[in-house]
């Protein structure tokens, strides 16, 4: 009888074992906004032209979005620090150890991002150059371009270089400042309760364990048609200014995974698994035949269309999706008798799905990340300012 209730007090206190997310919010925040602010610096000193128009709103614009996947990294950093560790860091060397994952994860997504910007910025200046070469004999020698192309990617390259190690050395004092204004300490997990809405929520029943994993299945399940909704409603605006069937189809295709998304979370009912099913593997079957043979109506019938970002995320949510929603139908899988995860692992999972929305969120041209739509504008405006001044000269002619 002792041993039981000590089983059961282990195991409650087991499951009030939660993420510490002041900790991971405030260092989230401080290493989002200042690797950001380096971020644009670098854009304005190597650039191209069109993306250095206000600064201000473009760091806080980035930073924000970028920030569930500095949220994903410093979880992820303090999820490894769990399982070397333990709940609570004893001395120095483990806390040293800890920060030093944080900036090590911080960094690295820092870097991700310095150097998606530093593609996007080459991309557009590659573009520039092309278009002028094609504007009239400007080159004195015939590899004019290439060398001018090669010099603009070694310029990307080195200011890469450089910013990665600004960002090592920031997020090495803001890290620091961070944990020396906490007196030293750092937490990795808290014991507070549980919140109504939490992966790791248990059931103490006859079959709790089982139960509390199908529980974070749903809920992640929810998390990726919520997701794959963020990213098709997006994409509205576009569709119909080019179709407007193309753009009701995109609203059907939102409203229709909110709606299972909702139903999810208010019944428990295997037709809502179905409906999932359906939502995913339909766009995914329509998006395969549209990118590889092109829709036999419309606008541009029998032209296959081209990959983008926001497509490649919305595929990666619905194919989760589907295989969630299958595993989810079966419930004899071996996945479902397995323990339920820890609510690190399980929120670790459900950041990622944020994280992965957002830079799906931000490829959809919405928020002026589209690299095909900006270079289209930036094209546009270089020959209209060629046009111009061609006519000016042939007006003082």
């Amino acid at each position: 009888m002792f041993l039981n209730a000590t089983a059961e007090r282990r195991g409650t206190l087991q499951s009030r074992l939660t993420v510490p997310w002041l900790t991971v919010l405030l260092l989230a925040v401080v290493l989002a906004y200042a690797d950001g602010f380096w971020m644009v610096s670098l854009r304005g000193a190597v650039g191209a032209i069109e993306r250095t128009q206000g600064p201000f709103a473009s760091w806080l614009r980035e930073s924000t979005l970028v920030l569930p996947v500095f949220v994903l990294g410093v979880l992820g950093a303090l999820t490894l620090a769990l399982r070397r560790f333990g709940p609570v860091l004893r001395g120095w060397r483990t806390v040293l150890a800890t920060a030093l994952l944080i900036v090590a994860a911080g960094t690295l997504v820092g870097i991700a991002e310095l150097a998606a910007s530093a593609a996007y910025d080459y991309h557009l200046q590659s573009g520039q150059l092309q278009l002028m070469a094609s504007m009239g004999d400007t080159c004195a020698w015939e590899n004019c371009l290439a060398q001018q192309q090669q010099a603009s990617l070694w310029l990307q390259v080195r200011a890469l270089g450089y910013g990665s190690g600004i960002l090592l050395l920031t997020n090495l004092v803001l890290v620091g400042w961070v944990v020396a204004l906490r007196a030293g300490r750092l937490n990795v997990s808290t014991t507070r309760p549980h919140a109504a809405f939490s992966p790791t929520a248990t059931n103490l029943v006859a079959d709790g364990e089982q139960g509390s994993r199908v529980d974070g299945m749903r809920q992640r399940l929810v998390a990726l048609l919520f997701g794959s909704a963020v990213i098709h409603g997006a994409v509205v605006p576009e569709h119909l200014s080019e179709w407007g069937a193309a753009g009701a189809f995109f609203v059907v295709l939102a409203a229709a995974e909110l709606s299972v998304a909702v139903v999810l979370v208010t019944r428990r009912q295997p037709t809502a698994l179905f409906a999932a099913v359906v939502v995913s593997i339909g766009p995914l079957a329509l998006w395969l035949y549209s990118r590889t043979v092109g829709m036999p109506f419309g606008p541009e019938a029998g032209v296959p269309e081209q990959v983008g970002l926001p497509d490649i995320v919305v595929c990666a949510l619905e194919i989760s999706t589907l295989i969630v929603a299958v595993v989810l139908l079966r419930r004899r899988d071996g996945l479902l008798r397995r323990p339920p995860a820890s609510a690190h692992v399980s929120w670790l999972t459900l950041v990622a799905v944020i994280a992965i929305t957002a830079i799906g969120f931000a490829g959809t041209g919405l928020s002026g990340f589209d690299i095909e739509r900006s270079g289209h504008h930036s094209a546009i405006s270089v020959r209209s300012g060629a046009h111009n001044a061609e006519r000016g000269v042939s007006d003082l002619i």
